[in-house]
């Protein structure tokens, strides 16, 4: 064993004090490391150091080259080189890729079940169906305990009653660090479900330990828009009726008869006066905070990521957020495939109908998640711009910092997102601690003004719309 004190102490001056770690626990997987994760005073996992700890050796891997955040590592381009570069086609915003569909699960309950078209909880039973894997690591609903308040942690499913509960889309803070570790300890094989930056984490993990590589088979991935708090799942429930203190489950994804797909609601389960009682919401649309551009309860590490797809994932899974599919309430996802034999699977599955897909073009892809990438692309430029002007360390990225790529509006918008965000944090816990939600909405409304008058069309610009539309009738 060698030390890593100069590591140790270069993640925590760097990824760590900026506020760019995302919590995912790759550092603290390592054997004998002096980090582990918590959650702050904002509800969000972060790395921390054991002082007691932090003079021993623990291992010779670089806790630096194992974190998505750090600049000392293979960035996605690298990655996804190395893992299908040999016949796959690379695309520059959706990293490596052999297909592209659009689908649902035809089959059993999987469509109804999953947030979308169940295609994700489906691609990793019939793996574990056909033998390629004993388990598959992905979080699952949790109860609250007096010690643990998490509802939402990673979990080894090892047979299929567990896979099909882990469905369903979780806006929730998640560390790995405890499920990495399982399967360093139990012998197997397995797939694992993560969101992008997840994902590259876990990849740099198999770089350096040869048991999670050869243990690991699978990384499915899952499109990002970013990573939320646990004051997200509070919001909601809060305004349904379910104080964030009594809340006990909540389903982010409740399909909703006769809306559009992405008209859903939450279900919020909660406590009170000893009895469970569940309340379901009308679409979020019509809730404070639906509004995604807004970036409430967002961590500072998203807008420094600029993998929108899960680039290093295997197959990676979201949803078809375009016209012709979001009239389905039902769902459909996009599927990014880049390992030739999950292709195998669902075109084998697909000629014989239990499942539905139909190709889509890259362009589709990316018009599916058109904001996302807007966001993680072109104005991150301008977002990295900002950060080299306080001369302050900061992620390296694929996009190169700069204030030309983006208008004065966007750039308004981009400096707007991140005091939302960083004032969502603050604002919410003093709404709990006053125990008032309105204080929240009162406290947070100029900032929510003053980004929706940026959206607003000129009168010149609804003048053109109105003239185009009668040009068409």
């Amino acid at each position: 064993m060698k030390g890593n004190n100069t590591e140790i102490q270069k993640l925590s001056e760097t990824v760590i004090k900026g506020g760019y770690c995302i919590g995912c626990g790759a550092c603290a997987s390592l054997d004998g490391s002096p980090f582990k994760i918590e959650m702050d005073e904002h509800l969000m996992f972060q790395a921390r150091l054991n002082d007691k700890e932090s003079k021993l050796p623990f291992s010779d891997v670089s806790v630096l080259s194992v974190c998505p955040f750090s600049n000392e590592n293979l960035n996605e381009n690298e990655i996804g080189k190395d893992l299908y570069g040999g016949d796959a086609v690379k695309d520059d915003k959706l990293g490596y890729v052999r297909a592209t569909y659009a689908g649902y699960v035809v089959e059993d309950s999987f469509r109804e079940k999953g947030s979308s078209g169940g295609m994700g909880t489906w691609i990793l039973t019939e793996l574990f169906t056909r033998g390629l894997i004993d388990g598959v690591a992905h979080v699952h609903a949790v109860e609250p305990t007096e010690r643990d308040s998490r509802l939402f942690k990673y979990h080894l499913s090892t047979t299929i009653e567990e896979i099909v509960n882990g469905a369903k889309s979780r806006y929730y803070p998640i560390e790995m660090s405890e499920v990495v570790k399982q399967i360093k300890e139990k012998p197997g094989k397995y797939a694992i479900v993560g969101l992008p930056c997840f994902i590259k984490a876990i990849r740099l993990l198999m770089l350096k330990d040869q048991v999670l590589s050869e243990r690991i088979k699978f990384c499915i991935g899952l499109v990002c828009g970013h990573l939320k708090s646990a004051h997200f799942a509070n919001m909601w429930a809060w305004q349904v009726g379910i104080h964030p203190t009594t809340l006990i489950g909540i389903d982010f994804r409740t399909k909703l008869e006769g809306y559009g797909a992405n008209q859903y609601g939450i279900t919020a389960t909660g406590s009170v006066e000893g009895e469970r009682i569940s309340k379901v919401s009308p679409p979020l649309s019509k809730l404070f905070g639906a509004n995604w551009g807004w970036g409430l309860f967002k961590y500072k590490a998203c807008d420094y990521c600029d993998d929108v797809v899960a680039e290093t994932a295997d197959v990676t899974i979201g949803d078809a957020w375009l016209p012709r599919y979001v009239r389905d309430s039902a769902g459909t996802n996009i599927i990014i495939i880049r390992n030739r034999v999950i292709q195998r699977i669902l075109e084998d599955a697909e000629s014989l109908n239990r499942i539905s897909m139909e190709h889509l073009s890259k362009k589709d892809i990316i018009a599916s998640q058109s904001s996302g990438f807007a966001h993680r692309r072109e104005s991150l430029s301008f977002r990295l711009f900002l950060a080299d002007t306080k001369n302050k360390w900061r992620p390296q990225k694929r996009v190169e910092a700069s204030e030309e790529l983006v208008n004065s509006k966007i750039k308004k918008r981009q400096e707007l997102r991140i005091q939302l965000a960083e004032q969502s944090h603050i604002l919410f816990n003093k709404a709990i601690g006053a125990d008032s939600f309105q204080l929240f909405v009162r406290e947070l409304q100029p900032l929510v003004t003053a980004y929706q008058k940026l959206y607003r069309l000129s009168l010149l610009q609804r003048l053109k719309i109105t003239i185009k539309r009668k040009l068409k009738l």
